[in-house]
């Protein structure tokens, strides 16, 4: 079944919150105010339905975000224009299906009617192996390495041209 990407709403919040910290470390954990922040402030805040139920997400925020972190940072200072992808998650019993691929054409559609490159990071240590092959596969380029949280972790930078 092809899923139903659309808009986040308020709604979803229970089903995003569930998402975002079932995948820590993967990623950092979230609180219901964190996500109403995205909601307000991310140019793209995305989710994907199967079967009527939220399975995944993307957030996705532009150089002009007045975003107080250090991964998004690292992007502020060397690139002019992109959509930076804070995170995209797939709910554990939706994975294999096309969710990702689905929810990164749609931004990179987007980024693109926008002349924005698209920016994301991925855990290196600790390792967050399929979504640093995911990345790869679907073409971007690995730009650099950052310590992060006090050196206690690294993210490879990865970066992809609009066309």
């Amino acid at each position: 079944m092809k899923p139903t990407i659309r808009n986040f709403t308020p709604a979803d919040l229970p089903a995003v919150l569930k998402m975002n910290n079932h995948a820590v470390p993967q990623v950092n954990s979230l609180t219901p105010n964190d996500v109403l922040w995205f909601a307000d402030h991310a140019a793209w805040f995305r989710v994907a339905e199967l079967d009527g139920k939220a399975a995944a997400f993307l957030i996705g925020l532009t150089e002009e975000a007045s975003y107080d972190s250090e991964y998004f940072e690292w992007y502020t200072a060397r690139y002019a224009k992109f959509l930076y992808v804070d995170r995209i998650i797939v709910a554990g019993w939706a994975r294999r299906r096309g969710l990702a691929t689905s929810l990164y054409h749609d931004a990179a559609r987007w980024a693109a009617h926008h002349a924005l490159a698209l920016a994301a990071e991925v855990y290196s240590r600790p390792p967050n192996e399929p979504s640093l092959q995911f990345h790869r596969n679907f073409g971007f380029a690995e730009v650099g390495v950052q310590p992060v949280e006090n050196g206690t972790k690294t993210v490879t930078k990865f970066y992809k041209q609009s066309p």
